[in-house]
């Protein structure tokens, strides 16, 4: 796969990375190892933006290096996923805090415009979608606060997460989307107790579930 022309606009290494996340998430590699040897062939570049692309992947604790063999996706610990999504709480509800606390009405509106948009089930790239729409309303909230440190530590978060809340979206999806409208609502109320307990356990319910995959 020749970068396109969009896409060498930015580095052969940020272009490899983004990609490999999505592949990476969307299980193309799930149980093989991943060669830099053949990520160089797939892109059609050197082995040097390749390498670098799977560096920061293990750096990101998404991979792990394997002597001799390759690059192997890392699967989250229960003390890993317990962490994050404890982080994940801490940062939302802060998020949440400010937003109902200093957000404008018309702030407000737009997160509730993005929690009752419709994803097409019958779509082929449905999962990709939910989870873009997903990312897309928990950052809009973090965006609200205007600190650059939590938006980025928020999405971090998320892109740790993402393989696992792919899956469990496949099975929780109506809860979440429900959510979403739920806290939106509470947001406009500026109901700031309610935004909280909304917030806090639907982190904890997902939480649970993500220890069942």
């Amino acid at each position: 796969m020749a970068l396109t022309l969009n896409q060498k606009n930015l580095s052969a290494t940020e272009t490899i990375l983004e990609q490999l996340r999505n592949d990476i998430n969307n299980f193309v590699y799930d149980e093989h190892f991943i060669t830099e040897a053949e990520v160089s062939a797939h892109f059609q570049v050197s082995r040097t933006p390749a390498r670098e692309a799977l560096n920061t992947l293990c750096q990101e604790g998404i991979l792990d290096k394997i002597p001799r063999k390759g690059y192997l996706i890392r699967k989250l610990s229960f003390s890993e996923l317990q962490q994050l999504c404890q982080y994940r709480s801490i940062l939302e509800c802060g998020a949440v805090e400010y937003a109902i606390r200093f957000a404008s009405d018309s702030e407000l509106d737009k997160i509730s415009e993005l929690a009752n948009q419709k994803i097409d089930p019958d779509d082929p790239d449905f999962y990709n979608q939910y989870h873009a729409l997903n990312l897309t309303f928990h950052l809009s909230i973090a965006r609200l606060t205007k600190n650059v440190y939590l938006i980025s530590a928020l999405e971090n978060v998320f892109n740790r997460l993402r393989r696992d809340l792919l899956i469990d979206g496949r099975s929780n999806l109506e809860n979440s989307l429900d959510m979403h409208i739920q806290l939106a609502a509470a947001m406009k109320k500026r109901d700031l107790e309610q935004a909280h307990r909304i917030t806090a356990d639907q982190i904890d319910f997902v939480e649970k579930r993500l220890y069942l995959h």
